[in-house]
């Protein structure tokens, strides 16, 4: 029988010290956007009308949708305020290639709440549709004068959809600047060191994998329209950082509009049947179109405190489809 006494208990670790650190939102928290005040071009249909409901669903308090069709807006707003049951959603006549339309729209929002945090520059126009040549055409002189005069006739539509889909993003976020600087200066805005949200006003341009790819199926206009506003986008995010702002691209591939319509009906689709729409994965590698819940993802990530450290990024939406085409490589 041993005599030797059995060694101390140890003696208990010492408390952890109070944690001087901020503790981290919970989860439900960091993708909120409960009391956003958001103004959204284009917001009564297609992208723009997903957009619109992911915001109100998620707990924004306002948000104005701009466009030249005021009773579609009317609609849009009726239906999104129904389903969220509080009225959210504001629809304001708004013309994006007038100046003097979008100063008088920043003015009423001014007048009614004074600010936004967030600019969602979504609206535009498909422009001219013009065929491919054939491929394949022993008359080359024939194809080429056909196809010269066929693009000559699309003159002033280029100049239209490079007004609305360029022109329209820069001077859009011009007219709204002082708005998303007063944004900056409300709960969202502030830093979490003063009490704040720590989430900055925010530009996020609508663009599409249109203007990556050198098919253009969507139309020569409208691909070189869509490179020019991504760019205009991280131009944005360049600028508006000397302010305490932000600016992103979101570049969405296949999705319910009027635009992809005819699209979808080329690559053996429908629009018609609700629910997710299938494609042939040779057309999207995911094999469908892209629905409200992917759109939803985007944008209340880069509205929200997951995405407030984002400035300058360019997001592609699109299930792969971009990897289907030659693409720009840029």
């Amino acid at each position: 029988m041993s005599t030797t006494s059995p060694p101390p208990a140890p003696a208990p670790a010492p408390a952890p010290a109070p944690s001087t650190t901020t503790a981290p939102d919970p989860i439900s928290q960091l993708f909120s956007v409960q009391g956003l005040v958001a103004a959204i071009t284009g917001g009564g249909t297609g992208i723009g009308l997903l957009l619109t409901r992911a915001l109100a669903l998620a707990g924004a308090s306002r948000i104005y949708i701009l466009g030249r069709r005021l009773p579609v807006l009317q609609s849009a707003a009726t239906s999104v305020n129904a389903l969220v049951g509080r009225n959210v959603v504001i629809p304001l006549y708004c013309d994006i290639t007038s100046r003097i339309s979008l100063e008088s729209t920043a003015s009423v929002i001014s007048s009614d709440l004074g600010y936004i945090n967030l600019l969602i520059c979504n609206a535009g126009i498909g422009g001219p549709q013009v065929p491919l040549p054939p491929d394949n055409n022993n008359n080359i002189a024939d194809t080429i004068e056909t196809f010269q005069k066929q693009q000559m006739d699309t003159f002033n539509g280029w100049e239209e959809t490079m007004r609305a889909n360029v022109n329209g993003v820069w001077f859009t976020a011009m007219a709204f600047l002082g708005l998303l600087q007063k944004g900056n200066e409300t709960e969202w805005g502030r830093g979490e060191e003063k009490g704040g949200r720590g989430v900055s006003s925010q530009v996020v341009v609508v663009s599409s994998i249109a203007g990556f790819n050198k098919k253009a199926p969507g139309g020569w206009a409208y691909g070189a329209s869509k490179a020019a506003a991504t760019h205009v986008g991280k131009m944005l995010s360049g600028l508006v950082t000397g302010w305490g702002m932000r600016a992103n691209v979101v570049c969405p591939g296949l999705f319910p509009s009027e635009m992809a319509a005819p699209i979808v009906e080329a690559a053996g689709g429908s629009m018609n049947g609700g629910g997710l729409i299938p494609l042939d994965r040779g057309v999207v590698p995911l094999g469908r179109m892209g629905d409200e819940r992917d759109m939803a993802g985007q944008i209340l990530y880069l509205a929200s405190r997951a995405g407030a450290y984002c400035n300058g990024n360019v997001v592609l939406v699109d299930g792969g489809r971009l990897g289907t085409f030659p693409s720009a490589g840029y």
